[in-house]
């Protein structure tokens, strides 16, 4: 006999596959996209407070089910694509946590993570994940090298900003997109390439919702990072109340648009197969949301 668990579980994704085949056919890819994330939620919602808090933190899980679905239709394989990236994620996020904070407890659940992405995957996924995260590993050295200059009053150039950016933002080529690339068969290098750029605006404007955040945390941020050239960050550390006037409301908004503009443009001449051309529709609406964004605070 079927219980209500089981009957909500049959009616969500009824209703994925009904969004996912609507999205697909008529677009409305960014609001179709959140829509389907908030589904997905339901669907598999975190099993403790921290995984739930972690989850409010990622941004781009229902991306790769709605890559899996329209390159398979295949709801099925869609879902499995999904939770395999979100338990990637959430690996990544305890771990960044770990080293922001030094608590032990982010990195035993963490690794107890990554044990059981390996446990319910086979093909070249089970072998390569671990080498995947280690070609990312670096990220936190080099994150904690961008603290310590930033600590001691390095003015960062435009290009140390990107490089910052692109290197935060790379677990999306280097981890998530390897699902991608297990699973579907008409996967290629550059849908990961379209898939980093992505993440990299996410990441930008994740980092304008964190200025506040960040400047508490004593962490990188790119527009902490672009302030440096008009505001030493001694200031601003000394004056967290107005760490997003200081921060974001001068010159330092130039450098980030120049680089949001950059990667808008360089995805315009990315080909990929027509399945996975919606990722060239969502670098249109992160690029005009952050345009958006800021151009509407004062200089």
């Amino acid at each position: 006999m079927i219980n209500s668990e089981q009957m909500l579980a049959k009616d969500l994704r009824q209703m994925l596959a009904d969004k996912a085949e609507l999205v697909r056919q008529n677009g409305g890819f960014a609001d179709g996209l959140d829509e389907i994330g908030g589904l997905l939620a339901r669907y598999n919602p975190a099993p403790s407070p921290i995984l739930n808090a972690i989850d409010q933190k990622g941004q781009d899980f229902a991306t790769y089910f709605f890559a899996a679905y329209s390159d398979t239709r295949d709801l099925d394989k869609s879902i499995l694509v999904y939770k395999a990236v979100k338990l990637l994620v959430r690996y990544i996020l305890l771990m960044d946590r770990y080293y922001e904070v030094g608590n032990k407890k982010y990195e035993r659940i963490a690794r107890g993570l990554l044990q059981t992405i390996k446990r319910s995957h086979n093909g070249h996924l089970k072998y390569s994940v671990d080498f995947a995260i280690k070609q990312f590993w670096p990220f936190w050295n080099f994150e904690q090298l961008i603290k310590k200059r930033m600590i001691k009053g390095h003015v960062f150039t435009v290009n140390e900003l990107r490089h910052f950016n692109l290197f935060k933002s790379s677990d999306a080529p280097i981890i998530y997109a390897r699902i991608l690339d297990s699973e579907l068969y008409n996967f290629n290098p550059n849908i990961a390439t379209i898939l980093h750029y992505n993440q990299a605006l996410l990441d930008i404007q994740d980092d304008f919702e964190d200025i506040e955040e960040d400047v508490h945390d004593i962490m990188p941020n790119i527009f902490i990072l672009a302030s440096t050239e008009h505001v030493p960050f001694a200031k601003i550390l000394k004056n967290p109340s107005q760490a997003r006037k200081l921060t974001a409301g001068n010159g330092a908004l130039d450098a980030i648009l120049s680089i949001v503009e950059q990667y808008n443009k360089l995805v315009t001449g990315i080909q990929v197969p027509q399945n996975f051309a919606f990722l060239k529709h969502l670098t249109r609406d992160y690029t005009n949301k952050l345009l958006d964004t800021l151009n509407v605070i004062p200089k």
